[in-house]
């Protein structure tokens, strides 16, 4: 039991950081991107994560390689808000429904990786503030310079692009984002689906009764 939790933390810790947009998306064009986040922690020192974004009409899916050397891919439905977490090595799953599990602010890791309304990026985060900066370009493509303020004055840096409404470069005092080699298209539709001989796990029935939420590392 204690090896399986251990094999499902880096995946949860990525479910932890990942939000989604609760109104009405904006028009998405389907690409597929690398992708590359470095982050550092008081408590963990410098991490680095690189994989693959996949965007497509209505879905969204991550495929993570994590410090720990395991892989580990999210696919999001944005119809039906589910998020799906795959543990490619062990063959597994996880099913979790948008806001099962609190964010932790803007900025960290995987969470500020979703469209954004192009003229309203904080309109559906009321404890957010956003300051138009101005238009840049980052890695080729034209992009709206966005300051994003929280409520405890924390503030994150994210170059929207014009077109694809979604932030190829995320910076704010713990974590830098950045998405590169981007290729406009409708990806294929079978990486938005959970392969059929992976096998569901309950989380909930592997926590502690009294444990509040995953084993920290």
């Amino acid at each position: 039991m204690k090896a399986l939790l251990r094999a499902l933390l880096p995946a949860v810790t990525v479910l932890l950081l990942l939000q989604l947009a609760s109104a009405q998306l904006p028009h998405l064009t389907p690409f597929s991107a690398d992708l590359e986040i470095s982050s550092t922690g008081s408590d963990t020192g410098q991490r680095d994560m690189q994989g693959k974004l996949f965007v497509a009409t209505g879905y969204m899916r991550m495929n993570m390689d994590n410090p720990t050397g395991r892989q580990t891919a999210i696919i999001t439905d944005f119809a039906t808000k589910t998020v799906d977490i795959l543990l490619v090595p062990q063959q597994m799953y996880i099913e979790h429904k948008a806001g099962d599990m609190p964010g932790r602010g803007p900025g960290a890791l995987t969470q500020d990786i979703k469209p954004y309304d192009p003229d309203h990026p904080c309109a559906t985060q009321p404890d957010l503030t956003c300051k138009k900066i101005g238009v840049e370009d980052v890695n080729g493509r034209t992009c709206d310079h966005w300051e994003m303020t929280d409520k405890d004055g924390k503030v994150t840096n994210f170059w929207i692009d014009q077109k694809l409404h979604f932030p190829i470069k995320t910076v704010s005092q713990n974590s830098t984002m950045l998405l590169s080699n981007i290729k406009e298209g409708e990806p294929d539709a079978a990486l938005f689906k959970v392969p059929a001989d992976f096998h569901k796990v309950d989380m909930r029935g592997m926590m502690p009764p009294s444990g509040g939420g995953p084993p920290h590392q």
